[in-house]
């Protein structure tokens, strides 16, 4: 990636990473940039910082690595997100997250084990 691609993936999105670098390098970062524009950091109905808690959460949730969550930190408390609001938007992630984990544990226990809810 130069220098001028760096600087524009950091203005568009705030951040830049490794990816970022690597689709530059096999010469897709221009795709990748239109199709980030048109789904997360073009203006639509949605303002930036909604976006970035939203995208906290959901990296959170998937595990996605520390850095990339932090990316998204620091540009949340660019857009004005206070501490705290980021704070609870991961907090919303614990019981989906871990009821889902559970839900899914249980499912498969109950179809290998034969247990069959009591009428």
């Amino acid at each position: 990636m130069n220098r001028d691609e760096a600087d524009e993936v950091r203005r568009r999105r705030g951040y830049e990473l490794e990816m970022h670098r690597i689709l530059a390098a096999a010469e897709w970062v221009e795709k990748y940039a239109a199709f980030i524009e048109a789904t997360y950091t073009g203006p639509r109905l949605l303002d930036r910082k909604t976006k970035e808690l939203l995208q906290i959460a959901v990296e959170a949730a998937l595990r996605a690595d520390v850095d990339q969550i932090r990316a998204h930190v620091r540009v949340a408390l660019r857009e004005g997100a206070t501490p705290r609001e980021i704070l609870e938007a991961l907090e919303a992630v614990i019981m989906p997250m871990g009821g889902l984990a559970f839900r899914r544990g249980i499912q498969a226990w109950a179809a290998e084990t034969g247990f069959e809810e009591m009428a």
